[in-house]
């Protein structure tokens, strides 16, 4: 659940002009209104131009759209004049690109911009190529692309911007990395750049529209962390020093973020009566403010609350509801995995397969171990960037002091640079280290995967086995009995039929007895294997058996839904036991005096159903479930990689479903 527990922070919620989701804390429109007010009075056409563009962005982070169009039109009619304002145009006029879904000619024009912002050297230019490169790191994202991303924003976003000295944005970078960390694990070095993010906001002077909200967004997050690393107390003064301001704004949308940060502050310490108060004020706030991601974070920590609290239906609920909403692959993966723990709690082991085999192969096509590993070496290669930028300077100082400070000089840049070396080795075996951990802690889960998967491999080997034999024998003896007793007995008759003349009486009664055991033995070898169905086909042999047991007080209805179907023997020999076993125990067992046999077929798959207006049974019952006839039918339907479904209640009969993977030869052939 890392990824999502953060990284979507960062992603939509950001203060920064161009999220999804803006944030919003008090009414800005007195801000707007001064910015339009100079726009209207001005005599420069470059700063109409300039205003034009920034009160297009901000009537469209107001869903304004109508003035959003109407400024940005003014300032693109102007522009040509000046070539620095033309060329900051292909930035602001790139939000239309992505907002009409032209995700290509969004990226083009943003790269074309950074390239052509990077001849002018003034603070508005610097700014305009940080926001660019955020921008393009945030694609960079959706693509996956988590190590460019990175680099986008180490290498190339955090100097631009400190070059503007915008330390909004500069603080929204650092805490733009913060989250990646936290969505990798690092929580400690997450700290480090969510402090860095939060000294530069609580330098801001200039008034924003913006700065506010981004403010409590990097305190709830702050505290987000804190609490991860246990640090209640430290996490606590934060909170409330996010709820200070929050309190008097009850509608604003961070509320969402709020009370999931006071949520897992008091799930953490096991307070889970009040961990749910938290997130059922946060649901109702995100969802209000139609707010999908907040509501997902808030949906699925109220779920381990649940699972905690051992409220089963509702926490499938809840991931039911995060399994329909969730974009991200990723996130499906934790679901299904943790669907798989709830169903395994409630011993629905069936239901607990299922969801753990999906868990499965989604986890087999990502590689986190990797992503880690890739941050950890930018982080070391941003920091040694930063080091030797420290020393460049340091020396070209240095050359311009005095001769008589030469020596000291000397001995800095050696500490440094010997400094520098012993971090590198420590982060270097450190990094070593755990992942040699990692690497054995994954090939242990692999090892017990593939046992796993082999002892179901040799349970379905085993049980193929023993039905092929248990067919085989049955053929064996259904031959022998009709080839041998049944010619002995026919011979018999005829013998007898010979001499009917000599003794009347005492032939006649023997002539019945062998007609009985005749018509017993063909019923005996009818049952070990149908002449039908070696001779014609599965469905000829399922009427017959139908007809068979149809008698004054059962009537048995047969519906054979296929056209065109042509199946191995082996198939139909399996699809015809099995419902020999399902109307045997609806004869025997439930006394049903209707009974209703339904044979359909698409692509591959067989259906059958089975229902009859008998007594019924509890199927929660073990007894039940355990029976030889059932376990006999469970058996064959594994065997075809079937699934067999049975609803029954007392007194109310019993339906069963029934679904057979089988291969339908004339479309092989086709």
């Amino acid at each position: 659940m890392k990824k999502f527990y953060c990284f979507v922070l960062f992603l939509f919620l950001s203060a920064v002009a161009h999220s999804q989701v803006i944030l919003s804390l008090d009414d800005d429109s007195a801000y707007i209104d001064s910015i339009a007010t100079l726009t209207k009075n001005t005599k420069s056409d470059s700063l109409k131009v300039l205003y034009s563009f920034k009160l297009s962005e901000l009537y469209r982070m107001n869903k304004d759209i109508q003035k959003s169009k109407q400024y940005l039109a003014q300032a693109n009619r102007l522009k040509n004049k000046f070539p620095f304002l033309k060329d900051a145009a292909l930035f602001y006029n790139a939000t239309d690109l992505r907002e009409k879904g032209d995700q290509a000619g969004f990226e083009e024009m943003l790269l074309n911009g950074n390239n052509r912002l990077k001849k002018y050297h003034n603070t508005e230019a610097y700014r305009l190529r940080a926001l660019i490169l955020q921008q393009y790191g945030i694609l960079q994202l959706r693509k996956n692309k988590d190590k460019d991303c990175m680099k986008m924003l180490v290498n190339e976003a955090i100097p631009v911007a400190k070059q503007s000295r915008d330390y909004e944005l500069i603080s929204g970078l650092y805490k733009a990395i913060a989250v990646i960390f936290m969505n990798s694990g690092e929580r400690e070095k997450a700290g480090e750049y969510i402090n860095e993010s939060q000294k530069y906001i609580e330098r801001v002077i200039e008034k924003s529209p913006t700065v506010a909200e981004s403010t409590i967004e990097i305190y709830i997050l702050k505290a987000e962390n804190l609490v991860e690393l246990q640090h209640f107390y430290d996490a606590k003064k934060i909170q409330d020093k996010a709820f200070e301001t929050l309190k008097d704004f009850p509608e604003s949308n961070l509320n969402d973020s709020y009370f999931y940060s006071e949520g897992i502050y008091y799930a953490r310490q096991n307070k889970n009566a009040e961990a749910l108060k938290s997130y059922t004020k946060g649901i109702k706030s995100a969802a209000k403010h139609q707010n999908e991601i907040a509501l997902n974070r808030l949906k699925f920590a109220e779920y381990e609350v649940l699972f905690k609290l051992k409220n089963y239906e509702k926490a499938k609920a809840n991931l039911n509801y995060l399994l329909q909403k969730s974009p991200f692959i990723a996130d499906k993966k934790e679901y299904y995995n943790e669907m798989a723990k709830v169903y395994n709690a409630t011993k629905e082991y069936d239901k607990a397969y299922y969801y753990s085999n999906k868990y499965n192969v989604i986890n087999d096509s990502l590689n986190h171990t990797k992503f880690k590993t890739e941050i950890v070496e930018l982080e070391a290669k941003y920091k040694k960037a930063e080091s030797e930028k420290k020393i460049t300077l340091l020396q070209s100082q240095n050359e311009k002091a005095a001769l008589m400070i030469y020596s000291n000089r000397l001995n800095v840049i050696l500490f440094a640079v010997l400094s520098f070396l012993l971090f590198l080795t420590v982060l270097f075996l450190w990094m070593f280290n755990k992942n040699q951990k990692k690497l054995s802690a994954q090939k242990e889960i692999n090892l017990k995967q593939e046992l796993s998967s082999f002892e179901d491999r040799h349970k379905l080997s085993v049980s193929k086995a023993l039905i092929q034999g248990e067919e085989i024998e049955r053929k064996r003896i259904a031959r022998d009995l009709h080839d041998g007793l049944g010619s002995m007995l026919s011979g018999l008759k005829i013998q007898l039929n010979n001499k009917r003349n000599e003794a009347t009486e005492t032939i006649n009664g023997v002539d019945t007895l062998l007609d009985k055991s005749i018509r017993e033995l063909r019923n005996i070898s009818q049952n070990l294997m149908p002449e039908t169905l070696s001779e014609l086909s599965l469905e000829h042999a399922v009427r017959d058996l139908c007809v068979a047991n149809s008698n004054a007080l059962t009537h048995i209805e047969f519906q054979y839904l296929i056209k065109k179907l042509k199946i191995s023997k082996n198939d139909e020999i399996m699809i015809y036991r099995i419902i020999q076993e399902l109307l045997n125990n609806a004869l025997k067992y439930a006394k049903a005096s209707q009974v209703l046999i339904s044979c359909s077929h698409n692509k591959d798959v067989f259906f059958i159903t089975v229902e009859d207006n008998g007594v019924g049974f509890d199927v929660s019952d073990a007894k039940n479930k355990n029976g030889m006839g059932l376990k006999n039918i469970k058996n064959r339907v594994d065997f075809l990689n079937g699934k067999l479904e049975i609803e029954s209640q007392i007194n109310r009969g019993t339906s069963v479903y029934i679904e057979l993977n089988v291969k339908n030869e004339n479309q092989e052939n086709e």
